[in-house]
């Protein structure tokens, strides 16, 4: 089949460039072949061993261009448990397709190089090609003419043996039309394409696993009674949410661009144990601080067990945490902070479960950033943990402190704040400097909780050991009997 053709120009440096489709292109040796009696030791391999043996190239262009070796080998190819093509141009592709016998293989993948730009329609003309062999597992990658018509769909034909379809369609987004049921689907990824979710999940009774991987996604609405494991990202802002999904156990959702002001969620994942949900944020404090990423995440799945630190003994931690999510925001100064709007309440409340604990990554810049910490934690008051990570990285470029006038203290009477943190237990700070708007902050966080139970400070590498905070630590200490301390500085360790 390949030996006289198959491949444009491009393609054809493709395949002297490829181990396995050098087979066939290149001169060899009737000796290859022959013992020194003459006999054709090739030949008088069975046929499942010569399968066999061609199935370890996995290349169909290789497994044909081995009929060069003896003819008994001719047309083999046809019979291959996985079908792989690649270096390839359209036209040799369909043709192939319909040598194959039906229904085929196991797998069937196509792949066709970034040079061979195709429209929707020629797209179509490939995959309906493919649909008689049934393959068990369909994987494909096609790339679309940018100048393309992105108003004609692609057509997804029926693959009535399919258990597993991957698709991806790049660098455009063409709407993917399937044109019938696909009811032994179990894992779907589609990537660079559109699709209506509402009609394509009814499709898929059996579907278990589904990844979405788009641009203009911005409404996503997944039910499903099947459905355990989904993987979203998109590019757009997203305005609707709206998973139902009783036996979902494992979530990715991420989006480049966020939520829009007007959005809405609707979330029921009963028996979910294992979450990444994280977008980029548009909300801000003040005139200073911008909240640039949300990030929350599950630390164990359920069901697992977690050894104890002491090495004694194994519990399930999850006993012990009731909600063993963990939300990450990532903050810091911003110009533009007072162009946005957005309160960082409304991009918290947007997360689809509790989280137990919260860590606050933040570029000071040399700001006092007490009055933000607590902003954040007026609407995360159920949690059992906090850390608060300090990016100083900055700071090395500026001197001394910010002005006298800077909105970064506002509201002034922070200091005076109350917070019910009734569930707190565990506090820590990293790079610490130990400056007096740092010790007021922790001041406030432990008049706020009666359950705290242990403190972390982990001081800054440039805090000198002539601080005052190094004055003023033992009366903070005294103050909190009940309260574990561990300090730690390039100097010592401190434990109370």
């Amino acid at each position: 089949m390949y030996a006289d053709g198959g491949a444009c120009e491009e393609c054809r440096y493709n395949q002297l460039a490829s181990p396995c489709c050098r087979a066939g292109l290149l001169r060899r040796s009737p000796r290859v072949r022959r013992g020194t009696s003459g006999e054709d030791r090739i030949s008088a391999l069975p046929d499942d061993l010569r399968l066999k043996i061609i199935s370890h190239l996995d290349c169909v262009r290789a497994a044909a261009n081995m009929s060069l070796l003896s003819r008994k080998w001719n047309g083999l190819w046809r019979h291959l448990p996985k079908l792989v093509f690649h270096n390839i141009t359209p036209d040799p592709l369909i043709a192939a397709l319909g040598q194959v016998p039906h229904p085929a293989g196991s797998s069937l993948n196509i792949y066709l190089q970034i040079h061979h730009k195709l429209s929707a329609e020629r797209i179509s003309s490939i995959l309906r090609a493919a649909a008689p062999i049934e393959p068990a597992n369909l994987h494909a990658v096609f790339f679309m003419d940018e100048d393309a018509d992105t108003s004609v769909p692609i057509e997804l034909p029926i693959f009535d043996r399919a258990t597993s379809i991957k698709l991806s369609f790049p660098p455009l987004e063409t709407t993917l039309l399937p044109t019938g049921d696909f009811t032994k689907v179990e894992t779907l990824s589609l990537t660079f394409c559109n699709i209506d979710l509402c009609d394509l999940l009814p499709r898929c009774p059996k579907l278990r696993k589904l990844k979405i991987s788009c641009e203009p996604l911005d409404s996503i609405k997944v039910h499903s009674d099947s459905l355990e494991e989904l993987d979203v990202y998109t590019l757009s802002d997203v305005r609707v949410i709206d998973i139902a999904t009783p036996k979902l156990k494992k979530l990715r959702f991420a989006s480049n661009e966020g939520t829009e002001d007007a959005f809405s969620l609707s979330f029921s994942a009963p028996l979910l144990d294992d979450l990444l949900w994280q977008w980029w944020c548009k909300s801000s404090f003040g005139a200073l601080w911008r909240m640039w990423t949300l990030k929350l995440k599950t630390i164990e799945p359920h069901g697992r067990t977690h050894l104890a630190s002491n090495g004694e003994s194994s519990c399930l931690k999850l006993h012990q945490r009731p909600h063993n999510n963990i939300l990450l925001l990532k903050m810091g100064r911003s110009r533009y902070a007072r162009n946005v709007f957005r309160s960082f309440g409304l991009d918290i409340s947007r997360i689809p479960v509790r989280f137990s604990i919260l860590e606050l990554d933040i570029t000071t810049g040399r700001h006092v950033y007490g009055a933000v910490v607590l902003e954040v934690l007026g609407f995360c008051t159920s949690i059992q943990r906090l850390k608060i990570m300090l990016n100083r990285r900055q700071e090395r470029k500026r001197r001394g402190t910010c002005r006298a006038s800077c909105p970064c203290d506002r509201p002034r009477n922070w200091r005076s704040q109350s917070i019910t943190l009734t569930n707190l237990k565990e506090v820590e700070v990293e790079g610490f400097s130990g400056e007096d708007h740092e010790v007021d902050l922790l001041k406030v966080i432990f008049r706020s909780t009666t359950m705290l139970e242990g403190v972390t400070l982990k001081f800054s590498r440039n805090v000198s050991p002539e601080c005052s905070v190094y004055k003023e630590l033992p009366s903070i200490l005294d103050a909190h009997p009940s309260v574990k301390f561990n300090i730690y500085s390039c100097y010592h360790f401190q434990e109370s």
